[in-house]
């Protein structure tokens, strides 16, 4: 006799178990639309709650897309007062929201219905938010990454557990992935209890929708077989992507700071695409940068990483390459680069302000070696000193030979993004020192008649003092 089908229920807490979906929870939020999955996940998973010790708690978001809204809360709320489990209801308005973020109406239905169901959990005390996503949901939403050109991440489709979107502190669970639609439908009634239908998800001018009444239907009569091959393509993906995953973990940075992140550039080349793109997402999360990547920012840093120079802007994350280091900050980097500030001569020896920049001359070394100071041979000071900017061609006399300032700073391993905070000390033709916060290059020996030169923080405002009469 042919095995006997597990019962819906029987599968939906096998599959728990084995994903251990329900593991230290003591309460979880399900989202309840009105229809068919939903319903049939508030009833199983009010269910083995009660087995697994659990408390529900039903949430529900009017999208205020279509006039029949209104009626599928007070369904939720009349169908959550019969079983006994606690409703949260919200309600956005996604068209508003969608002109105001300037995206699309799929895409701001679905920020807000998370971010209510993250405030529901967060209100609730739950540790988890469960949704009734099923295996063809799994299946749709596959074949949808393909279409947009997803990589191995999006091939594994929905998985059964996941940061909760606005709040990746708390889960994201669907148990529901290895029920087929039907049986959600024999859920409900077997229950006794009828379901919303949302005639919206008929109509063809949703991307999902044509996938599942158009794309899916012509797919299958070439291959009956297609949703357990594209199942298969899931679970595969999620297995290879375990390795993805590790190989992300342990490209770690050099250094971590509040304002940037970095790399030795060879820790980065050695990864794939999706674990780079995976890198990307950790580091600005610690940064509070958004990242926004597609495959063809993708491929411009891997020829970045390949010629070993440049920059490549993923939304609110910059990843800049130079000198053997890759460098993720957040926004543009072009902003920590110092106010460019007018030609000055220089007190010789004293003080010379230019901008934010103070300049301190002397003719003998400095007593203190922080920060660093530049030995200038006196007879190659020809006519005034000048301090300015640097700018493309400038060249300088520099261990014996007469080079490109943009060479001398490669060879001394100065970083790209470091360089907008040098300045150039110059004579009536060539530059004869570089000056930086932690940088002083110049080509004075100890045998030398030198003048020392070195950039320092400015003093600070006097205070006012106001004595009492």
């Amino acid at each position: 006799m042919p095995a006997r089908t597990p019962s819906p229920p029987e599968r939906v807490r096998r599959f728990a178990e084995r994903e251990r979906l329900f593991r230290r929870l003591e309460k979880l939020v399900v989202a309840v639309s009105g229809g068919p999955d939903s319903v049939a996940a508030l009833l199983l998973l009010h269910e083995l709650g009660q087995e697994a010790g659990f408390e529900v708690v039903a949430a529900h978001f009017d999208h205020k897309l279509r006039p029949g809204s209104t009626a599928d809360r007070e369904f939720v709320a009349d169908l959550c007062e019969r079983l006994g489990v606690p409703c949260m209801t919200g309600e956005g308005d996604v068209p508003l929201a969608a002109a105001e973020m300037r995206l699309g109406i799929e895409e701001t239905a679905r920020r807000l219905r998370y971010q209510f169901l993250a405030f529901a959990a967060e209100r609730q005390g739950a540790g988890a938010v469960a949704t009734g996503h099923t295996a063809a949901d799994q299946v749709e939403t596959v074949l949808h990454h393909l279409v947009r050109g997803s990589g191995v991440r999006g091939m594994r489709g929905l998985l059964p557990s996941a940061p909760l979107p606005g709040m990746p502190s708390l889960k994201l669970i669907r148990p529901l992935l290895p029920l087929a639609r039907a049986d959600t439908v024999a859920v409900c009634e077997a229950a006794g209890i009828d379901y919303r239908r949302d005639e919206t998800n008929d109509e063809l001018g949703a991307t999902r929708n044509r996938i599942r009444h158009v794309v899916l239907p012509q797919l299958r009569e070439e291959n009956p077989a297609l949703d357990d091959a594209i199942l298969g393509l899931a679970e595969s993906a999620r297995d290879l992507f375990r390795t993805v995953e590790r190989s992300a973990d342990s490209a770690q940075p050099r250094d971590r700071t509040p304002g940037y992140v970095l790399f030795e550039l060879d820790t980065l080349r050695a990864l794939g695409s999706e674990a780079r793109l995976l890198v990307l997402e950790r580091e600005s999360t610690f940064l509070k940068a958004e990242v926004d990547a597609n495959r063809t920012r993708l491929r411009n840093l891997d020829g970045v990483l390949e010629r070993g120079t440049g920059r490549v802007a993923f939304g609110g994350l910059t990843v800049e390459v130079s000198t053997g280091l890759a460098r993720l900050s957040a926004g543009d980097a072009d902003e920590d680069e110092v106010e460019p500030f007018a030609e000055q001569f220089v007190n010789l020896p004293g003080i010379t302000r230019a901008g934010e920049r103070v300049l301190q001359a002397a003719t003998d070394p400095f007593p203190d070696p922080d920060p660093p100071a530049a030995a200038v041979p006196a007879d190659r000071i020809e006519g005034a000193l000048r301090l300015r900017p640097l700018a493309p061609g400038d060249r300088m006399q520099y261990r014996g030979y007469r080079r490109k300032v943009s060479g001398i700073l490669k060879n001394a391993r100065v970083p790209a993004w470091e360089r907008g905070d040098l300045i150039a000390l110059a004579g009536r033709d060539d530059v004869v020192a570089i000056l930086g916060p932690n940088l002083a290059l110049a080509d004075g020996g100890a045998d030398d008649d030198c003048y020392y030169f070195r950039l320092a923080p400015p003093p600070p405002a006097p205070s006012l003092r106001v004595d009492g009469g």
